[in-house]
């Protein structure tokens, strides 16, 4: 039985474009060592604390709180997810969808203030900015 070549064209652009998704992530990898942490400043560590991690760290009941963003774990992330975990804690706060409106109402002192939420967003982009370099 002879193949087709259309056949074998496919085959070969559907190895070669899964094996480039290993190699690009590889990069990723081997250019971004795992072994930069992410540091939070006290002031920065104080917002966190005193208006996010109750919803966002390991023994919260929030499933959806802690599921979303951990920041218990934010360490053992891959760089690139944590890139992203970082670019999604900046726009959030900017656009007001964090803390939630449900928890202000309960809880008023939770509602960010804008040096708070600048102090967020300035550490979340110089991190951002190291690991990507840009």
């Amino acid at each position: 039985m002879k193949t087709k070549p259309l056949t074998l064209i496919i085959i070969f652009f559907v190895i070669t474009t899964l094996m480039s998704f290993k190699y690009s992530e590889k990069f990723v990898l081997d250019y971004y060592p795992q072994s930069q942490q992410l540091i939070i400043p006290d002031h920065v560590k104080t917002i966190i604390d005193q208006k996010c991690y109750d919803c966002h760290n390991t023994h919260s009941k929030s499933k959806k709180g802690k599921m979303k963003l951990n920041f218990d774990k934010l360490n053992n992330l891959k760089i690139y997810k944590l890139v992203g975990k970082l670019d999604n804690i900046a726009e959030t706060v900017t656009e007001g969808e964090m803390p939630p409106k449900k928890a202000i109402e309960e809880n008023p002192s939770l509602k960010l203030t804008k040096d708070e939420i600048s102090a967020i967003n300035s550490w979340a982009n110089k991190y951002i900015e190291k690991f990507t370099g840009e």
